[in-house]
């Protein structure tokens, strides 16, 4: 006897439409600019439906959604600056999020998101590699 495991994917509305299970991390630190590391990679338990950076450094900060976008590299800038004491909600379903200074001198982020229950699994790369992300 066969039995099947429903479990929720991507197109799942339910898992957008209801409540999400709540994810925060605080100081988190964030490289500097220029530096010989990679941008700080934050990788959630779950696919989020809601995502909040709010920068709490004393410079602007990056924040994009893959590590060579968010660091700019190969002349393209796939992230977005975020002023001091600024922060932006996204309504995006990722599975990491990538964060690096945007001046010489590290900096501190607070990230808070809203998870569904879908396994990080099924978004492997993050939507890295299509334009506009990097």
């Amino acid at each position: 006897m066969a039995v099947n495991y429903y479990r929720p994917g991507l197109g799942n509305v339910g898992s957008f439409q209801s409540s999400g299970i709540p994810w925060c991390s605080s100081s988190v630190n964030v490289p500097a600019s220029g530096a010989a590391t990679a941008a700080h990679r934050i990788d959630f338990p779950y696919v989020t439906k809601r995502l909040v950076v709010r920068n709490d450094g004393a410079a602007d900060i990056r924040v994009g959604f893959s590590d060579r976008g968010v660091r700019g590299m190969d002349g393209n800038k796939y992230y977005f600056t975020l002023g001091i004491d600024n922060s932006l909600e996204l309504d995006f379903k990722v599975s990491r999020v990538y964060l690096y200074s945007d001046g010489a001198s590290a900096q501190e982020a607070t990230v808070i998101a809203g998870l569904t229950s879908i396994d990080p699994e099924q978004l492997k790369t993050n939507w890295s590699g299509n334009a506009g992300v990097g």
